[in-house]
């Protein structure tokens, strides 16, 4: 294989990348971002509720997963590129 046909295939896995990176962020998002709440029971005062809302670091966890898809496929953008570069200088040379 050469350089072109490795570099024809990056850009539809960069594409990949990042939509499939940016669906994992907002489905972490749905599946963390909650507020759990449970039934504690304290011995002078009885049944108590204790809520944690989970929202923030799911915000976080979301931007951290967006951000390293979008920089994976912006990698995977610069390297066609690069395939692409290098097999045109190979072009050129060899005329």
């Amino acid at each position: 294989m050469t350089a072109r046909d490795y570099a024809r295939w990056l850009g539809p896995l960069a594409g990949l990348v990042l939509a499939g990176g940016w669906v994992l962020a907002v489905v972490a998002f749905v599946a963390i971002g909650t507020e759990t709440c449970t039934e504690v029971a304290v011995p002078l005062a009885g049944d108590v509720t204790a809520c944690t809302d989970t929202t923030t670091s799911s915000v976080v966890l979301t931007v951290v997963i967006g951000f390293a898809a979008t920089i994976g496929s912006l990698f995977l953008f610069a390297l066609r590129f690069l395939l692409l570069t290098l097999a045109d200088i190979e072009a050129n040379t060899r005329e």
